[in-house]
């Protein structure tokens, strides 16, 4: 009988997948993006637990927090030890760095009080100094930090150029919406930079602060000035154009790709093991009157479209304002239309 075989980078694609949709579910339903719901989630949708799976489906919906949290304590394994290492860990730099500073407070008046106490009190610092050195490599192991790669400082020898992030385009479209109906229609075109996201946790966070900056600088310079650009997410783009036709946002999708493009190669040169970058578009447009949460869940939907199909061009969404839609919304994200 033939054994199965088991392939890593299946596996890892396999986990890779689970994760992303993991994180867009926590994202998509105003979650914390915690160790802890990411873990569960995770578990979820990998179906290895049928009695998890079932209780998770049974959770009322829009899912919370706190009912999330109840089945995290059902089905998740604590980790007392480990939690039990950092706080150790964390309390006894803290203590040994405090006595320290004591220490090097009160040189002065014990040298001068016992004459020749400097040298005790020196081999004493430094055994304190070797005690905190092994404590922060322990801490570190409980808690890893991505170390930087080398070669990535003068990419980020630039001016920063931030963008606002989704509360400032919920402001932008219920201020918009409150007028009544937009002249002319509005649309929201997103774009996932898919590879961005994962740099940090590979040591190129430098390089994702400067694709990021790089693409936000750009971004002024390609849209209307009365159009306005947020960061969505950590590795999504949101533009808010006041223009419905699909050739011009089809061609602001291509310029957007020729930015990213261009500052890759630029980052490549130095960094000859950065993972690739790609970009997907999703588009929503409306003549009406919307809830904003309904506008964003329709270029969502559009921009999922784009990444399973690998579509080079926008996929295009049209939002009405349907009562019974409204009302889904509404209580999706408890909120009603001012």
């Amino acid at each position: 009988m033939t054994e199965a075989v088991h392939h890593p980078v299946t596996h890892a694609r396999e986990a890779e997948i689970i994760g992303r949709k993991a994180v867009d579910f926590l994202g998509k339903n105003r979650l914390a993006l915690t160790p802890r719901n990411f873990e569960l989630i995770c578990a979820v949708l990998d179906g290895r637990d049928p009695a998890l799976r079932e209780a998770f489906v049974g959770l009322q919906r829009p899912v919370s927090q706190m009912a999330l949290s109840a089945l995290a304590q059902r089905f998740l394994p604590e980790r007392p030890t480990l939690d039990a290492l950092k706080t150790t860990s964390e309390a006894a730099l803290g203590a040994l760095e405090a006595f320290r500073r004591t220490l090097e407070s009160g040189t002065v008046s014990v040298v001068e009080a016992h004459g020749g106490a400097s040298e005790v009190l020196a081999d004493l610092d430094a055994q304190i100094g070797r005690c905190v050195t092994a404590l922060q490599g322990v801490f570190n192991l409980a808690a890893p930090v991505p170390q930087d790669m080398p070669g990535q400082d003068h990419l980020t020898a630039q001016l920063s150029f931030g963008l606002p992030g989704y509360g400032a385009l919920e402001e932008r479209l219920e201020a918009l919406f409150s007028d009544g109906e937009p002249e002319g229609g509005v649309s929201l075109m997103l774009c996932r930079i898919e590879g961005l996201e994962p740099l940090g946790r590979v040591g190129l966070a430098k390089v994702g602060d400067y694709m990021k900056n790089t693409l936000a600088r750009f971004t002024h310079r390609l849209i209307d000035k009365t159009d306005t650009a947020y960061w969505t997410s950590s590795d999504e783009l949101g533009l808010l154009v006041g223009a419905t036709s699909e050739s011009y946002l089809a061609q602001l999708g291509e310029k957007i790709a020729r930015v990213v493009a261009d500052a890759e190669t630029i980052a490549r040169r130095s960094i000859k093991t950065m993972p690739p970058l790609a970009c997907r578009f999703g588009c929503a447009r409306t003549y009406r009157r919307v809830l904003p949460a309904q506008l964003y869940g329709a270029a969502r939907q559009s921009l999922q479209r784009a990444e399973l199909t690998e579509s080079l061009v926008p996929v295009f969404t049209e939002v009405s304002a349907d009562l019974a839609t409204l009302r889904r919304y509404e209580a999706l994200y408890g909120r009603r239309m001012r």
